[in-house]
């Protein structure tokens, strides 16, 4: 572990790749944990709620954030499993981004436009990250 500080520490690129990895493993976690407190998060469409907050999603959501980040604090070097959890991150974002999108376009909440943006920064951050691995 400590080699693999040395070695980022050495490369400013490389630092960059791994803050930016860092920031967006717990921007994930966050999000995950903001939907595991708040059940009642998504409310449109009515029929589809009950899916888009269901707890396993939160959890598994959780987990994602989690796992990339300690693959980024002890320097995991398979590429495999990085890229994996960088097209999970990636899949999080981009479909919570339209989830937002709906609600702020169907029923006129207009506050969710934020978290559209938002959403959509994490996913060009995770292009970035994923380009560079």
């Amino acid at each position: 572990m400590k080699k693999h500080y040395q070695k980022i520490r050495s490369d400013p690129f490389k630092l960059v790749l791994a803050v930016l990895q860092t920031l967006i493993s717990l921007w994930i976690t966050g999000i995950g944990l903001f939907l595991f407190s708040d059940q009642h998060y998504f409310f449109w469409p009515p029929d589809w709620s009950n899916i888009e907050n269901d707890i396993r999603i939160d959890t598994f959501i959780v987990l994602v954030g989690l796992v990339l980040f300690l693959c980024t604090i002890f320097g995991v070097k398979n590429r495999k499993i990085i890229a994996t959890l960088l097209v999970f991150c990636g899949a999080i974002s981009l479909s919570m981004a339209t989830l937002s999108l709906l609600h702020v376009i169907m029923s006129s909440y207009w506050v969710m436009g934020l978290n559209v943006i938002g959403e959509l920064i994490l996913f060009s951050l995770v292009l970035l990250v994923a380009h560079y691995l």
